[in-house]
């Protein structure tokens, strides 16, 4: 009481308002709080892209039993159309599975030039999509139900199941900026690796010598 009395009302009305006033809590993701729902979030975008990682090596897995199952053999059987036509499909499934791995593990700048959408997970999930639908009926012919035929069916589903999640994942974060939706493995795999009360690992810290200069 004897310290309000020498200090104005109105002063000390704001200082109180300021010593009770909440501090701001950031509200995204990454700009310094990691509670628990954003270690989720990250963790699931993280193995979203290791599935997708995968699903991405099943189709160069394809394009390369392609090339030898189907292409050799219609070379060995001296149909050269035919081998042209399976040399070109294995070129494809190759070279999108290929790019799909690029995109999803290490974005790598020539997949950015000539393939930009592969930077948003919406495109990579239209990628799967078409991918996984062509992968599944690849061998629709063979009625009999062989060794091949069964494991393009079986990747074909998992291709566009990790597309439809891919989808589902967009569509949940399409209002987040391209930093917190579109995040790196690596770094992702780093920062849910890291303790909720500690700075980043590798970051800018103070130069070992500026302590020494300083004192």
């Amino acid at each position: 009481q004897a310290l309000r009395a020498h200090v104005p009302v109105g002063r000390w009305r704001a200082d109180r308002r300021r010593a009770v006033a909440p501090a701001p809590q950031p509200t995204a993701c990454g700009e310094g709080v990691v509670d628990g729902r954003c270690r989720a979030m990250r963790s699931s975008q993280a193995v979203l892209r290791l599935c997708g990682g995968l699903a991405s090596s099943l189709i160069v897995v394809e394009g390369v039993i392609c090339l030898f199952a189907d292409h050799l053999r219609m070379v060995a059987h001296g149909e050269f159309l035919a081998a042209a036509h399976y040399l070109a499909e294995s070129a494809l499934l190759i070279v999108a599975g290929s790019a799909g791995v690029f995109a999803e593990i290490r974005p790598h700048p020539v997949v950015s030039e000539n393939a930009p959408y592969l930077n948003k997970l919406s495109g990579r999930a239209a990628l799967y999509f078409v991918m996984g639908l062509y992968i599944v009926s690849r061998k629709a012919e063979d009625a009999g139900g062989d060794v091949a035929s069964w494991m393009d069916r079986l990747f074909g589903f998992y291709i566009l199941g990790v597309a439809a999640t891919g989808a589902l994942f967009a569509f949940r974060l399409r209002g987040l900026p391209p930093a917190l939706s579109e995040p790196a493995l690596a770094r992702e795999m780093h920062s849910t690796a890291q303790h909720p009360g500690l700075p980043p690992q590798g970051g800018a810290g103070p130069h070992p010598m500026s302590g020494g200069m300083m004192a």
